[in-house]
């Protein structure tokens, strides 16, 4: 009786466990935003304070930059393995026609929305609708992606975008950069984060 030859397509284990498909890229753009956003809204910060925050920042976007581009090139090199129904797990080119609409209507949005607001008068509440546009915008990211934490990504920057237009009608406009920027940026960073964590295949 001879034993069986391993199935070198069967995995099991950790081996089975993988980032999900378009993670490195998803991770990158949105922890890219994070760092934006914690930049441009901590110049109301002490020196202190401001220099603690971004240095936090750069640390947890480094981390992510590595983690990214070593998991894209690894996929490159292997080919970019396929599932067992020869799917990539996504629903077609990351980058393709209908996510550069996208980010065409975000960029007209973001645009008008911040010209509006502050010949109104109100240029203090520029950050908290870039914060909704830029969440919502990671609504289309994950339909695109096929991944579905972004999603919870999605509704979690546009909420501390919304909670910035509530501290602007609480007459407290002091906390509409803190909430809408500074949380908005870490909370993007800890997706970022999130999303380069393997999953089950």
């Amino acid at each position: 009786m001879t034993a069986e030859a391993p199935d070198p397509d069967h995995t099991t284990g950790l081996s089975a466990r993988r980032t999900a498909a378009g993670a490195g890229i998803g991770a990158l753009i949105g922890a890219g935003f994070g760092l934006l956003f914690l930049v441009l809204n901590t110049v109301q910060f002490s020196t202190l304070g401001r220099t603690l925050v971004i240095t936090v920042g750069v640390i947890v976007f480094a981390g992510i930059a590595v983690l990214a581009v070593r998991g894209l090139l690894r996929k490159r090199g292997g080919g970019g393995r396929l599932g067992a129904s020869g799917e990539r797990g996504r629903r077609g080119p990351p980058f393709g026609r209908a996510y550069w609409i996208i980010v065409l209507i975000e960029a007209g949005l973001l645009f008008a929305g911040t010209r509006l607001l502050a010949s109104l008068g109100h240029s203090e509440l520029g950050v908290a609708w870039v914060a909704v546009v830029v969440g919502t915008h990671f609504f289309a990211l994950g339909w695109v992606f096929g991944l579905d934490r972004f999603h919870v990504l999605a509704t979690a920057v546009t909420l501390c975008g919304i909670g910035g237009f509530i501290a602007f009608f609480a007459a407290a406009p002091a906390f509409i950069p803190v909430i809408s920027g500074v949380i908005s940026g870490f909370v993007l960073l800890a997706f970022g984060v999130w999303a380069l964590t393997p999953t089950e295949r």
